[in-house]
């Protein structure tokens, strides 16, 4: 079952009370994304620089050989509409086995973004470029570094809570009642 290859738009909704609902069709469509075709999904938005940007993946790319990957789109209200940023995926090929799906926009207490991503049993952090139009080099040299803890399989998310940083994600396989946070 490839259903999700249906899944070409993104709805938001948004409520002042959280009870009652509106519903923002299709803040962000493959049609306004030239590289996108299919598999939209695990959006992740952030607000900075007086806009919101909403991170995703598309394409659901099985290898370097493939167009797709981790896209930014931007928009001037959290609703929407959102324009793709760039005209290409922000992070289109494989790094450390990790493919380019679940991102997650992390804010460091220095100011610093972070993007952690990864599929197919791998997680990888990067540096974003203020504008988040690409990744900042590593004092290394690297761009992308990998930080898989043991059980990863993907959906990475990082916050602060105490001093402490803290990290989740999902294991198990995502087609059958393993798949667990």
């Amino acid at each position: 079952n490839k259903s999700y290859l249906k899944q070409t738009y993104f709805d938001a909704f948004s409520s002042k009370d959280l009870i009652t609902w509106k519903k923002h069709s299709r803040i962000l469509d493959v049609k306004d994304v030239s590289w996108a075709e299919f598999a939209l999904w695990a959006p992740a938005t952030i607000h900075a620089n007086g806009k919101y940007y909403l991170f995703f993946a598309a394409n659901d790319i099985q290898s370097d050989k493939e167009s797709g990957g981790i896209g930014v789109a931007v928009a001037d209200r959290p609703e929407g509409p959102y324009m793709d940023a760039l005209g290409k995926p922000l992070i289109s090929q494989f790094h450390n086995g990790a493919q380019p799906i679940d991102q997650f926009v992390f804010h460091d207490k220095d100011g610093q973004y972070y993007i952690i991503y990864g599929g197919w049993g791998h997680c990888n952090i990067a540096k974003l470029k203020d504008d988040f139009t690409g990744l900042v080099p590593y004092p290394d040299g690297s761009m992308v570094k990998e930080i898989t803890p043991e059980g990863y399989v993907e959906g990475p998310l990082m916050f602060i809570r105490n001093g402490k940083y803290y990290m989740m994600w999902s294991e198990g396989g995502w087609t059958n009642d393993s798949y667990k946070a």
